[in-house]
């Protein structure tokens, strides 16, 4: 669907909450495959049409530390701690800004 929506076919017919979840999904297929730089693009994809995107906003965390980014990285991973402060919900996040600082 996200081809097509880049392709221009059916646009308007995907609203952009859905457009920015399958940017987000996608990105989350490259994690797991570690292409750093595809995550980093899909996530600011996600987040150009879905800016409160916590998933989007993590994993293009992920993706800027593991690319070096890390003023980049911290700044990503504090939007989501503060965004979701929950400590115990966010184990992720806090271990990762743990190995950023």
């Amino acid at each position: 669907a996200l081809w097509l929506v880049q392709a221009g076919r059916i646009r308007d017919a995907v609203p952009p909450e859905l457009q920015a979840v399958l940017h987000s999904n996608r990105a989350f297929a490259y994690v797991k495959l570690q292409r750093w730089q595809d995550v980093d693009k899909d996530c600011s994809a996600a987040l150009g049409l879905n800016k409160g995107s916590t998933k989007a906003r993590y994993r293009r965390a992920i993706a800027r530390f593991e690319l070096g980014r890390h003023a980049d990285a911290l700044e990503d991973v504090e939007q989501v701690l503060k965004d979701l402060p929950d400590a115990n919900a966010n184990k992720e996040a806090v271990e990762l800004r743990e190995r950023i600082a």
